[in-house]
This record gives C-alpha cells, sequence and structure tokens, in this order.
C-alpha cells in the first residue's frame, strides 16, 4: 500500500512538473531572456550571477497560487525528502533548519568576535552589581537523538559548542549546563524550538542554579498546563508545508498550553516591587511556557525581556545601549542564547557594541 501511495504521489508530481517546463519555457521565449543577456557579463558568468538570474526568471516563470505551491511543496517533500533551501527533512515527521547545520562563510570569526561582546556584557553586569548567568540553548540537531537520520551536518556546527566552551574558559561567564542530558524528544519536531519537555527540563536546571545564588523564592505561582493541541511549527512555514494535505507533509506537533501567575496577597494599591530576576533572550524564552515553568520552580517572579529573533543578544544589547534603566533593582538575570546564533553574521548593534570591531 505505501508503494502504491507513493507512485501516486510521484506520478502528481510529475503532472505538475511537466506544465512547469512549457510556462519556463514560454516565458524565455518572450521577456524572459533579456535579463539573463543583461548579466551575461565576464564577472558574472565566474560568480554564478548567471544562474542566479537564470533561478529568478525560471520562478517568475511559473504561476503562484497558494493552492499550487502547497500541492507542490507537499509532493515534493512526500517524492522527494525535499522540504526546500531553507529547511531539511530528517526522518518522517521530523524538519530542521538550514542554517544551523550547514557551514556559514565568516562563521569562527564571528563567534570569536561574539566571545568579545560576551566579556563587554559580564563587564556590564558587574559595573551594576547583577549577577549574570548565561545559558546556551542546543542546537536541534544535536540533541534530537535518531530524528535526524542522518542528515549532514557541517564540521563547523558540530564543533560551534566545543569552540564557544573553549572560547568563555577564561571569561569568568556563569554558565548553566541544560544541553547534557536534554531529552531526545525535547525538541517540536516541526519547529525549530523545544517543546514543553524539553523547556521545562531547561527551565528545572537554570532554577536550580538561580535558586543556589539567590535562595528560595517565596511567591506562590500558579501554573497552568492545558490538553494538548495541533501546532503548526515555524519550520513547516518555512517550507511551505504548512497548507500541505495530510498525506503530504508532517503532522503537526501536539503540545499543551503553558501559562502562569503569581498569586499576591496584598491589597489591589499596594505597592508590587520589581521582579529580582530578569530573563533575556530569544524565542526560546517566549515559547513553550519556558518563562512560566521557570517562575513556577523559582517561586518568583521573572521579568520578561526576551525578544522574538533576537538571534545571540539581541535584546540584551537594546537594554544596555538604549535602555538600561530596565535593570535597576535587578539582582540577577539570565541570557539565554542560542549555540546556532554563534556564527551567524554580526548585526549592526553587535558591531556597535564592539565600537566597529572587525
Amino acid at each position: 500500500m505505501a508503494d502504491l501511495f507513493r507512485t501516486i504521489a510521484t506520478l502528481g508530481f510529475l503532472a505538475l512538473l511537466f506544465p512547469g517546463f512549457g510556462f519556463v519555457i514560454a516565458h524565455f521565449a518572450g521577456s524572459g531572456t533579456a535579463p539573463v543577456i543583461a548579466a551575461a557579463s565576464g564577472k558574472n558568468l565566474i560568480d554564478g550571477g548567471v544562474t542566479a538570474v537564470v533561478d529568478r526568471q525560471v520562478v517568475a516563470a511559473l504561476p503562484r497560487t497558494p493552492a499550487v505551491d502547497s500541492l507542490m511543496a507537499g509532493l515534493t517533500y512526500l517524492v522527494l525528502d525535499d522540504a526546500g533551501p531553507q529547511v531539511r527533512a530528517g526522518c518522517p515527521g521530523w524538519l530542521f533548519i538550514t542554517e544551523e547545520i550547514a557551514f556559514q562563510k565568516g562563521g569562527d570569526a564571528n563567534l570569536a568576535a561574539r566571545l568579545r561582546i560576551a566579556a563587554k556584557i559580564r563587564d556590564a553586569m558587574k559595573a551594576r552589581g547583577i549577577e549574570m548567568l548565561v545559558m546556551p540553548v542546543p542546537d536541534k540537531i544535536s540533541v534530537s537523538g535518531e530524528g535526524s537520520c542522518g542528515l549532514p551536518v557541517s564540521r563547523q556546527a558540530q564543533g560551534r559548542l566545543a569552540a564557544w566552551r573553549a572560547g568563555t574558559a577564561g571569561l569568568g561567564l556563569q554558565q548553566v549546563d541544560v544541553i547534557t542530558g536534554f531529552p531526545a524528544h525535547g525538541y517540536l519536531r516541526t519547529d525549530t524550538h523545544w517543546n514543553a519537555a524539553g523547556a521545562r527540563y531547561a527551565a528545572d536546571r537554570l532554577a536550580a542554579a538561580v535558586a543556589a545564588r539567590l535562595g528560595p523564592g517565596t511567591e506562590k505561582v500558579e501554573l497552568a498546563v492545558s490538553p494538548p493541541k495541533a501546532r503548526v511549527g515555524d519550520l513547516m512555514h518555512l517550507a511551505g508545508l504548512d497548507r500541505s494535505y495530510p498525506w503530504s507533509g508532517p503532522a503537526p506537533d501536539m503540545e499543551p498550553e503553558v501559562s502562569s501567575r503569581v498569586i499576591r496577597t496584598g491589597g489591589l494599591l499596594d505597592e508590587v516591587p520589581a521582579p529580582s530576576v530578569i530573563l533575556i533572550g530569544t524565542s526560546f524564552s517566549l515559547r513553550s511556557g519556558f518563562a512560566d515553568f521557570l517562575a513556577a520552580a523559582l517561586a518568583r517572579e521573572v521579568g520578561q525581556k526576551s525578544r522574538e529573533g533576537g538571534g545571540y543578544a539581541g535584546a540584551m544589547l537594546d537594554i544596555l545601549m538604549n535602555s538600561p534603566q530596565i535593570l535597576d533593582g535587578t539582582r540577577l538575570v539570565v541570557w539565554e542564547l542560542p549555540i546556532r546564533t554563534l556564527t551567524h553574521p554580526l548585526t549592526e548593534a553587535e558591531r556597535r557594541f564592539l565600537g566597529d570591531e572587525k
């Protein structure tokens, strides 16, 4: 039955592919050739510029409708295990982001620059009398057990964590290891982020480290966890599989919604003290109930200053350079950073923080 199903899917894929050739031929017979001829200079022939122009013209030739795009993405995934340029397909139902496993040009130099950034952040916190815990978040593919089904990972990506640990060994950073013992199924299959199990594991490890420095919390934090619901992951969106048919794309993850609230005993007009712990990180700190699990485990309110797309230190640098008063009254800052961001190109904010160091 499985072979018959795959055969039907392959025939459907070809039925869409061959008409596509017709659209491409018609496009190049008309206006599509002019940009290619214009780009056919010596430099473009050498560095691949002409190929890029041809690629764009081929894409422009194809009819664009959400229904056809979704069907093509689903069939390509089903027949060829191809999830597009930004996503890699692992075992059935598992997706991984390409940037996490691919070689990044200039990545080693970028990592070295980020070690200097870490030293400057350490000094800024020390000058304010604030303790800081650094929590590196593991790459999904490094802790996914057999979910990757042997996807090739660049040497640079494989050595990123070891390079970070070696580079920070002499910086005096207090780091929380949530990587050792991380659950094999602690990440969402169709998303770049951890699931509730992974978030809870990381929160418990972090809470133990915070409590060792600040002592036990005294606030009552109520935690609510809903029954699991279907969650279409960000990797499905990137791969164009979010609208694919159930038979052609990965099944969405089933995840609970997690929330928390601090139960206060004072009156409505009583002044509420600022949180003694502030969490500054990325979308990992905003997803799967991580901050809620952390507050419950600490018995403390946690100030949330994380930012979607924060990268290595986006939210942290924004606070230090633009709004340092946010840290007034803070006893401890948690800096959450994804390991995969260490080799990304430096942002403008990072260069400014380094004083435009190269």
